[in-house]
C-alpha cells in the first residue's frame, strides 16, 4: 500500500496564500459589520379588487376610517452585525418613512426571533418609529404596515457604532453596475484562459506557460474563487465569525483538492518526460 505524502512546500505556500486572502477579508468584515442594522422589505401588495370585479361596495376600514387604495407591507428589523446594539446606543428612534404622499395608517409587530423581544413601535408624523431596544446579533423583529397608497420607503436613525442603517427591498431586483462589471470581468478572464488552454499542445502533452501568464491565471482564479465563495455565504445571510470560519473551511477544501491535482499533474509530467527520454 502506498501512503500519500504531503507536499510541505506546496502546503506552506498555499497556507500563506490563504492567510493573505483571509486576513483582509476578516478585517473588512470585522470593521464594517461588527455593528449593523438592516431594515428588509419582504413583501408588499395592494388590497384592491381587480378592475373587472363585479363587487363594487367592498370597503376596508381601520379604526372606523375608510382606507383609499390600501396596501400592506411586511418588514423585518435585523441586527445583521456580529455585536449587540444596546438600547442606550440609540440617539434617535429608528424611523421608517415614505418619500411620497401616501399615508401610513397602522403598524403591528407580529413576531420576533427570538420570541418576546420587548420592542415598541408607533406611527407618528406619518413615520413608523421603532423605539430603542436591545438588539443582539441576528435578532429580528417582524412588522406589518398598512398604508393608504403605495409607499416609497426610506430609513434613518442615529445609532452609536452604526454608520448607516441598511434598507433592502427584496421585492424588486435592483441594478448593481459595479458588481455586474466585476462579474463580467471575471467571466471574460476565465473564458479567455479556457480558450487559451484548449488548443495548446496535444491532449497528453504537458503545457508549460510563461510567468506572466501564470500570474494572470492565478489572479483570475483567485478573484473568481473568492467572489463566488463570499457570494454563496452572503446568500445564506452569514456574517462575522461564522462567515470567516466557513470561508476558511472552503479554502482548506480547495487546498486539499489542489494538492491532489498537483501530485497527479507532477506524475503525468514525469511519465511524459521519461517517455521522451526513452524515445
Amino acid at each position: 500500500m502506498t501512503l500519500i505524502r504531503l507536499d510541505w512546500k506546496f502546503a506552506l505556500t498555499s497556507l500563506l496564500a490563504i492567510i493573505g486572502v483571509l486576513v483582509p477579508v476578516f478585517i473588512w468584515n470585522a470593521d464594517f459589520t461588527a455593528q449593523s442594522l438592516t431594515v428588509r422589505l419582504f413583501s408588499s401588495s395592494a388590497l384592491e379588487l381587480p378592475a373587472d370585479s363585479k363587487i363594487h361596495d367592498l370597503q376596508i376600514l381601520v379604526n372606523g376610517s375608510k382606507i383609499e387604495s390600501p396596501h400592506i407591507y411586511s418588514l423585518a428589523i435585523i441586527n445583521s452585525g456580529s455585536k449587540p446594539i444596546p438600547s442606550a446606543s440609540f440617539e434617535t428612534p429608528l424611523e421608517v418613512r415614505t418619500l411620497n404622499d401616501s399615508k401610513l395608517i397602522t403598524a403591528q409587530m407580529i413576531g420576533s426571533e427570538p420570541a418576546d423581544i420587548p420592542a415598541k413601535i408607533l406611527i407618528e408624523d406619518n413615520k413608523l418609529k421603532i423605539l430603542p431596544f436591545l438588539s443582539n446579533s441576528q435578532d429580528q423583529i417582524n412588522i406589518t404596515v398598512v398604508s393608504s397608497g403605495p409607499l416609497d420607503l426610506a430609513v434613518q436613525a442615529r445609532i452609536a457604532g452604526v454608520r448607516d442603517v441598511v434598507y433592502e427591498d427584496t421585492t424588486q431586483t435592483t441594478a448593481q453596475p459595479i458588481s455586474a462589471f466585476f462579474n463580467a470581468f471575471l467571466g471574460i478572464a476565465c473564458l479567455a484562459l479556457y480558450l487559451f488552454y484548449l488548443p495548446v499542445g496535444k491532449a497528453r502533452t504537458p503545457t508549460r506557460i510563461a510567468l506572466t501568464l501564470k500570474i494572470l491565471t492565478t489572479s483570475a482564479l483567485v478573484l473568481a474563487g473568492i467572489s463566488f465563495s463570499t457570494r454563496s455565504l452572503n446568500v445564506l445571510g452569514l456574517s462575522g465569525a461564522t462567515f470567516t470560519g466557513l470561508l476558511l473551511v472552503m479554502n482548506v477544501i480547495a487546498w486539499l483538492i489542489a494538492d491532489v491535482l498537483l501530485r497527479v499533474n507532477r506524475q503525468a509530467v514525469q511519465n511524459y518526460d521519461s517517455g521522451e527520454d526513452r524515445s
